[in-house]
């Protein structure tokens, strides 16, 4: 039950760390407690979740910026997270999971405390989370 709890990263024991004489350090070598941030998200690996939470960090200060597939992809949907290994190699996405994207890989995500999770869209895209394209006038990309 627990292995497949959350956060997704991967496993830290003294004995995974040390070998198993690290193990034999204390009767509670096994337990290394860590946050779980918060998330207006479902997390997880099955279809309709992401493989990361909103909130992260050592102390769950830093947020997200939205999240979106590249416009500049055509075949390609960087939000399908099926059959990816999720950070920290504790799973595999199922159909449907969902990777998240910061800014679209179109702009700079502000993960501070000023601007909590806000995007900076690079020239030529906007929206929140850099997913569209400017159209000049002539209805031609400016890119």
């Amino acid at each position: 039950f627990m292995d497949s709890a959350l956060p997704l990263s991967a496993i830290t024991t003294l004995e995974a760390r040390y070998g198993s004489h690290g193990k034999a350090s204390a009767w509670d070598a096994d337990i290394v407690r860590g946050c779980l941030c918060d998330s207006s998200w479902s997390v997880g690996l099955s279809l309709g979740q992401r493989q990361q939470p909103e909130f992260f960090g050592a102390d769950c200060s830093l947020r997200r910026c939205p999240s979106a597939d590249d416009p500049t992809t055509v075949v390609t949907d960087e939000t399908d997270c099926s059959n990816v290994t999720a950070p920290g190699g504790r799973g595999v996405g199922k159909s449907g999971n969902i990777c998240h994207v910061d800014c679209a890989n179109r702009g700079l995500c502000d993960t501070g405390n000023n601007d909590l999770g806000r995007c900076t869209c690079f020239s030529g895209y906007s929206g929140a989370a850099c997913e569209r394209f400017e159209v000049n006038s002539g209805g031609v990309a400016t890119l």
